[in-house]
């Protein structure tokens, strides 16, 4: 299978991810296989690369494996399958490490999710607790796996992905109150510190946050401010919370990705999350591109703003725990 680790050149990975890619992102592309190729490469570019493997080793310091073992892999599954798999940690976590299905040859469904089992045992040094993979129809796969039985093991949404194309977010209807919104410039520190100081305010309340969802840092956000896609948030003039995008084309699609839509108590719960996502849309470039995001299962309301404005779920991250593994808590 030497062969098939340059996706821009190898047929196999790249049908292999359009099979785990739902038909609206299809729907939404013409160069479907060029994205999924661009956006798989630098995954499979760490396939066997000691180098890499060492360096995480290091960094985790766990003393667990060889470097090999902390690479990306390719490992072969029963009757010809394959997976190109790797090691991860969620949130950095090293209580909670779970192997990351890159691309598979598998399908996605409760017969493929009982093929994938056979790759936990090759990760057995690091006591993995499940799978993650990104699902075309994450409701479809979760109700095949639950019908199937305890054998199959189970599913749970990781991540929701929501994304709506650019066009059509910024032809909708103005919403009420439109006018009352503004997005000004603001800087990364003053960003970030802003969103540290609402993520702390939530958590007053929901003290969970923490689990599924962290505020983004000044580093991250100065990609966001030099793409000129940094935002605070106003109200009637009144600052009211920050708003950042940047270019990412992950999971075959082509666009920006919300890297931070949080809002002040005082505005929070009036409507105004579309009007923000709205306001986002217009001020890209490219009206066939896509605006999407991530989004926690636990966060419904941001899961409301988003359908709210027209962003659709395109897809998800899902949790896979065959049976006899713990299974990622929370």
């Amino acid at each position: 299978m030497d062969d098939i680790l340059d996706a821009s050149t190898s047929a196999p990975i790249v049908d292999a991810a359009e099979r785990w890619t739902s038909d609206r992102i299809r729907s939404w592309s013409v160069t479907l296989r060029e994205n999924l190729a661009a956006w798989l490469q630098p995954n499979l570019d760490l396939v066997g690369d000691a180098e890499w493997g060492a360096i995480g080793r290091q960094m985790t310091g766990l003393g667990v494996g060889e470097p090999l073992d902390w690479a990306n892999r390719r490992i072969k599954l029963a009757d010809g399958e394959w997976a190109i798999t790797g090691i991860r940690f969620r949130g950095g976590d090293l209580a909670k490490p779970f192997v990351d299905v890159i691309a598979t040859s598998l399908p996605p469904s409760a017969e493929g999710l009982g093929l994938l089992a056979e790759i936990l045992p090759h990760y057995a040094d690091f006591a993995p607790l499940c799978l993650r993979a990104n699902a075309p129809d994450p409701v479809g796969l979760i109700s095949a796996i639950d019908r199937a039985g305890p054998a199959a093991g189970h599913a749970a949404v990781d991540l929701w992905i929501v994304a709506g194309r650019i066009r059509d977010l910024s032809a909708r209807e103005p919403a009420a109150g439109e006018a009352r919104v503004a997005l000004e410039k603001i800087s990364p520190d003053a960003a970030a510190a802003r969103a540290a100081e609402i993520y702390a305010e939530i958590a007053n309340s929901r003290p969970d946050i923490a689990e599924w969802a962290i505020p983004e840092d000044a580093e991250s956000l100065s990609e966001c401010a030099e793409e000129g896609l940094l935002f605070e948030v106003r109200v009637d003039g009144v600052p009211a919370g920050v708003a950042a995008l940047a270019r990412d084309d992950s999971f075959g699609l082509r666009g920006w990705c919300v890297h931070e839509i949080c809002l002040d108590s005082e505005h929070r719960g009036r409507g105004l999350g579309p009007v923000v996502l709205r306001q986002l849309a217009g001020r890209l470039p490219t009206a066939n591109d896509v605006l999407w995001g991530h989004i926690h299962p636990d966060n419904q309301a941001s899961l409301r703003n988003a359908l709210a404005a027209g962003r659709e779920i395109v897809g998800a991250q899902l949790w896979l725990t065959p049976e006899g593994y713990p299974g990622m808590p929370g």
